[in-house]
């Protein structure tokens, strides 16, 4: 051995070499964090699977092979494993083998060389599809294996654990009922369940949500906000509109603004008005109940919001006369909206409520007139009313007569205050003594046929409710008579259309 190195001039001293080597460094604290994170991204549940390439070509060979020949092709542990990652793939219209009979061939291969990701591979798919009518196989295959393991796997241990909240047909009502007995947020689910931010919009957890706001029948800001903070992380569009119709028919008419303004303010930012053009579009699938009421709390909300705030500021006392006559005839009202000067913000820029309510409503922009005019357009029935906030009349039109469009984004001050072709110029004088306000009630009920649904005096006194019969011998139709004030009362019969006079004392 030595003539050989001497040979081949090969002199090697190991001391020497050692102290000539690089010196391993330990690697830092915060890049072994990143290391982990990666491994955990790509070992984590639902980032399994295989690249676009490998989906594809396993959904093909899966769905092409007669069944008879399944076995032979997926006969590799690699295969079957993808196999778990594709039973939710589909393309160019093709059905997802979830949604076919194949599925049962499917867990069966899996089965055969069950691994860990291809458990996690089954509650992926168990959760993006737990609305399907092969669901209950899905349920079945998962709790068979979580059930049956017992390896050290976190992931698959942490399933396991919860076992009751995925694998049995009521989990999603367990879970829910789980949430809110323990006092867990609702948009904490995920973290609760230790699972990644890509589960967050799986139909399963709109399961969840519908369940936890159903069962649910107290409701206070933290919770409403609560619901509203899922709907925005779980960023599903089916699962939005079913949660917040449930939850606003929850509210009712009658919820405090401090329940509804959370709701208020992601509806009117996501789909906008529903009382514009276009709502029928924008707020599809949300139940009939839920919009109505939804409309209910805008309009009273638009009505105080210009009564209370915007004419407010324009130091006029004599606008609470006016809000308290609108609000009376609230429930006829089909659509208002508030129309403001450019500046208008200056006028709540120390109220956060109603600049809230001021960008989430997003009112049309006045021009022309005076620099302190604001205007107000409410619609009930034909015939659509404008206010202002100083200085006017409120001008009634026709529908089918209109000056100007309702739905426009900008206004000007001529085409709202139009006389020749308004149908009714309503002067706003004697409000103490209700004089305007039972002209116009009066004028309303005889023309549009409706009448007020409640007080419409400040104090809520004389309101006076009568039965009276119409004086017509042939009909002899029992009347109820609902006023604010005294005096005579021009009343139309709605069965026989007999108009008769008649003194309120």
């Amino acid at each position: 051995m030595n003539s050989t190195k001497k040979l081949l001039q090969f002199e090697f001293n190991a001391d020497s070499f050692a102290r000539r080597a690089p010196q391993v460094t330990a690697i830092p604290s915060e890049r072994l964090a990143i290391f982990k994170e990666i491994i955990e991204d790509q070992d984590g549940i639902g980032s399994d699977s295989p690249n676009p390439e490998s989906l594809r070509e396993t959904y093909q060979l899966f769905m092409s092979t007669p069944l008879n020949r399944l076995s032979a092709e997926f006969d590799s542990l690699r295969r079957t494993r993808q196999l778990a990652w594709v039973l939710t793939y589909s393309e160019n219209g093709l059905p997802r083998i979830v949604d076919t009979p194949r599925l049962h061939n499917a867990l069966q291969l899996i089965e055969k060389c069950l691994r860990v990701r291809s458990i996690l591979g089954i509650f992926d798919a168990l959760m993006k599809t737990s609305d399907i009518p092969n669901v209950g196989m899905l349920r079945a295959s998962l709790k068979k294996h979580l059930t049956d393991y017992t390896g050290s796997d976190k992931r698959v241990q942490k399933l396991k654990a919860n076992i009751a909240w995925y694998c049995e047909e009521n989990s999603a009502t367990q879970l829910a009922m789980h949430l809110l007995r323990s006092g867990t947020k609702l948009s904490d689910v995920w973290t609760y369940l230790e699972l990644r931010d890509h589960t967050h919009s799986y139909p399963y957890f709109g399961e969840v949500a519908m369940a936890y706001t159903s069962l649910n029948n107290q409701f206070d800001q933290d919770m409403v906000s609560d619901i509203i903070e899922f709907v925005k992380n779980h960023n599903n569009d089916k699962t939005s509109r079913g949660v917040l119709s449930k939850l606003i028919e929850h509210l009712g008419i009658e919820a405090s603004e401090v329940l509804r303004q959370p709701v208020q303010s992601y509806a009117l930012q996501e789909w906008q008005d529903p009382r514009i053009a276009g709502g029928d579009v924008r707020w599809r699938d949300i139940s009939d109940e839920a919009r109505q009421i939804f409309i209910r709390w805008i309009t009273k909300e638009d009505l105080r919001f210009f009564f209370d705030v915007v004419a407010k500021a324009c130091n006029d006392p004599k606008f609470a006369y006016r809000k308290a006559f609108w609000l009376a005839y609230l429930e006829h009202i089909s659509f208002c909206r508030p129309v403001l000067r450019k500046n208008a913000e200056h006028l709540f820029r120390h109220d956060p409520q109603a600049l809230q309510y001021y960008q989430d409503r997003q009112p049309a922009e006045l021009k022309g007139g005076s620099k302190d005019q604001h205007a107000f357009i409410i619609q009930m029935k034909r015939y659509t009313f404008v206010e202002f906030s100083t200085a006017g009349a409120c001008y009634v039109y026709h529908n089918a007569d209109l000056p100007f469009e309702v739905g426009d984004s900008e206004y000007h001050m001529d085409e709202l205050r139009f006389q020749q072709r308004a149908v009714r110029r309503v002067i706003h004088s004697g409000s103490e003594n209700y004089s305007w306000q039972s002209k116009f009630a009066s004028w309303l009920e005889y023309e549009i046929r409706i009448e007020a649904l409640r007080s419409y005096q400040l104090n809520g006194e004389n309101s006076v409710e009568r039965h009276v019969n119409c004086p017509n011998e042939e009909c002899r139709q029992t009347l109820r008579i609902r006023r604010v004030a005294k005096g005579w009362l021009r009343i139309t019969c709605p069965k026989c259309r007999n108009v008769f006079g008649y003194e309120v004392e």
